[in-house]
C-alpha cells in the first residue's frame, strides 16, 4: 500500500490480501489491514463478498445443452428400463429352471421311494418264505434221520436172521442218509440266499 491510494484502494486491496492469506474478509479484518475508517472497511468487504458470490455462482445452462441433456436422461433411462426388464426376465427363467428342476428331483426321490418300499416288502416275504422252508428242510432232516436211525437199526436185528434182509435194511439206510444230506444241502443254499438278500435289503437302506 502507498500513501497515494484512497481509503477505497486500502481497503480493497487489504481484501484481496485476506482472500490470498486464507482468510475471511469482514469489515472489522480489512479496517484492521488497511487503517481505513470502519464505513470504507465495510463497503469494500461488502463489494469483495459480493463478486466472489457472483464469480462462485453457476449459470444456467442454454436451451439447446438442457435440451441435449434431457434426451441423454431420457435414453439412458430406457436403456437401464430394457436392461431391468432383461435381467428380469432372465431371473424368471432361471427360477423357473429351477423349479422344474426341484420337482423332478421331488418325484425321483419318490419314485425311488416307492421302489425301496417295494424291495422291502419283497424281501420280507422272502424271508418269510426262506424261514418257512427252513423249517421244513430242518423237519424233514431229523425225520430223514430218524429214519436212518431206525433203518439202521432194523438192519442191525434182521443182520442175525438173513444176510439178504440186512443188505436190504442197509440199502434203504444209505438212502435215507443220503436224502438227508440232499436236505442238508437244500437248507444251506437256502440260508445263503437269505444272507445275500439281507446284504440287498442293507445296500438298498444305506
Amino acid at each position: 500500500m502507498t500513501e497515494q491510494q484512497t481509503p477505497e484502494e486500502r481497503a480493497a486491496e487489504a481484501a484481496e490480501a485476506l482472500s490470498a492469506g486464507g482468510a475471511a474478509v469482514t469489515a472489522r479484518a480489512v479496517r484492521q489491514r488497511s487503517g481505513v475508517r470502519m464505513i470504507v472497511a465495510a463497503e469494500a468487504a461488502r463489494s469483495w463478498n459480493e463478486r466472489e458470490t457472483q464469480a462462485e455462482a453457476v449459470p444456467e445452462p442454454p436451451a439447446a445443452v438442457e435440451a441435449r441433456f434431457v434426451a441423454l436422461w431420457r435414453e439412458a433411462v430406457a436403456v437401464a428400463r430394457g436392461e431391468f426388464v432383461e435381467a428380469r426376465t432372465g431371473w424368471q427363467t432361471k427360477m423357473e429352471q429351477a423349479h422344474a428342476e426341484r420337482d423332478a428331483a421331488t418325484e425321483d426321490v419318490e419314485r425311488a421311494e416307492g421302489e425301496r418300499d417295494a424291495l422291502a416288502e419283497r424281501l420280507e416275504d422272502a424271508r418269510l418264505m426262506h424261514a418257512n422252508a427252513y423249517e421244513a428242510l430242518t423237519t424233514a432232516r431229523d425225520e430223514a434221520r430218524a429214519e436212518t436211525a431206525a433203518a439202521r437199526e432194523q438192519a442191525a436185528v434182521a443182520e442175525a436172521r438173513s444176510g439178504e434182509a440186512v443188505s436190504e435194511q442197509r440199502s434203504r439206510a444209505d438212502k435215507a442218509e443220503a436224502r438227508a444230506e440232499a436236505v442238508a444241502g437244500e437248507r444251506d443254499r437256502l440260508l445263503a440266499e437269505r444272507d445275500e438278500l439281507r446284504d440287498m435289503n442293507r445296500k438298498q437302506k444305506g
